[in-house]
Order: structure tokens, then C-alpha cells, then sequence
């Protein structure tokens, strides 16, 4: 049995228990979750190695809902189901932070190669993370600049406000933080600053 954790959140139960089985049959632990109250709790007591998160949800939006869990330095992967198939809706479940989209009705076992492809790429990418943020291998690399605006990026600083301090270009900010994201393997501010305080950089 596999000890990767999927949170199943969906309201429909015939869906959910479809894709609740397939999941167990591929050796996956199943928490599941009918809408954004029980998502958030199952969250905070287990956080899981993936979410499969409807969007139209009884009490919320799954968009939010993903929203609201990058902000809090949540990055689980997300794969949102949805019966929508507008490309607009599939854009904005992407750039609020979701990590993939499958439109209703969908095989389920294309729904499981996906989560297995997601969980392979996150296991990849946790094991760099770690290598890359050892105090020799990635803390050291970084530039007396780039230290700066790790912690005024902490401290919540904007990106105009930085260009300010330094008398630079916004541009140029933006040019530093993607170098400071590849070196962290940080997808965003916020990743880059959990991951900073998760290897001891501010202590």
C-alpha cells in the first residue's frame, strides 16, 4: 500500500466514489471531502501529497479555495475537475495556482496516470529541493543582493517598493527574483520564502 495521501474533494458522490476507487486500486490513501469546510479541515489536520479538487463546490469555489491555500504556503499539487471546458476557466485555475485541469466526464484512467505523473514529478523535485538547499549547496551561492531582497521579499516588500530602495528598474527586480526562485527550485514569493525559513535561512 502506498503511503501517498490523494484529498478527494467533490460533492457529486457517484463521481466521488468512482475516482475514490481507481485511487485505491492504484495503492493511493484517500481522504475525501464534499466541500471547502471539510477540504480545509482535512487539510489542516492531514496535509496530503495531492489534491483532486472540483471547482463548483456547495459553500465555495475550488478556484478560491486553491487560492487560498498557495497564499498560506500550501503547494500540494492540484488537479481540478470541472465540467466547464472553457479555456478562460482552465487559464485562471492555472494562474491561481493549480498544477493541472480535467473537464467532466474524464476516463478515470487517464485521471490516474495524471496523479501519477504529478506525485513522480513532485517526489523529483522535493529531492532536489533538498539537495539544492543544503547550507553547502544552495544558501552559500546566493548573492549579497539576493540575500537582501529574500529578506525584504519576507518582510513583504513589493516589487516596486524594492526597485525604490535599490533606484532600479521593476524589470530588474523581477530579473533578481527569477534568478533567487531558480536557485530556491521556488515557484513564487511566497514558495521561495517557505522554503528559505524550512532550511534556516532567517534563524
Amino acid at each position: 500500500m502506498s503511503n501517498e495521501v490523494v484529498l478527494l474533494v467533490e460533492d457529486d458522490e457517484s463521481i466521488r466514489e468512482l475516482v475514490r476507487l481507481y485511487l485505491q486500486a492504484s495503492g493511493f490513501q484517500v481522504r475525501e471531502a464534499e466541500d471547502t469546510r471539510q477540504a480545509q479541515a482535512v487539510m489542516l489536520i492531514e496535509q496530503p501529497d495531492m489534491v483532486l479538487l472540483d471547482i463548483l463546490l456547495p459553500d465555495g469555489s475550488g478556484l478560491e479555495l486553491c487560492q487560498i491555500w498557495r497564499q498560506s504556503g500550501i503547494h500540494v499539487p492540484v488537479l481540478f475537475l470541472s465540467c466547464k471546458n472553457d479555456t478562460e476557466d482552465m487559464i485562471a485555475g492555472l494562474d491561481l495556482g493549480g498544477d493541472d485541469y480535467v473537464t467532466k466526464p474524464f476516463d478515470p484512467n487517464l485521471l490516474i496516470s495524471r496523479v501519477k505523473a504529478h506525485l513522480r514529478r513532485r517526489s523529483m523535485q522535493g529531492e532536489n529541493s533538498k539537495a539544492l538547499l543544503s547550507p553547502k549547496g544552495l544558501i552559500e551561492p546566493l548573492t549579497k543582493r539576493e540575500r537582501e531582497m529574500l529578506h525584504m521579499i519576507k518582510a513583504g516588500y513589493t516589487n516596486q517598493e524594492i526597485a525604490l530602495h535599490y533606484q532600479i528598474s521593476i524589470g530588474t527586480v523581477k530579473g533578481y527574483n527569477n534568478q533567487l526562485f531558480s536557485k530556491l527550485g521556488a515557484k513564487n514569493r511566497t514558495h521561495a520564502i517557505m522554503l528559505a525559513t524550512q532550511f534556516g535561512f532567517f534563524t
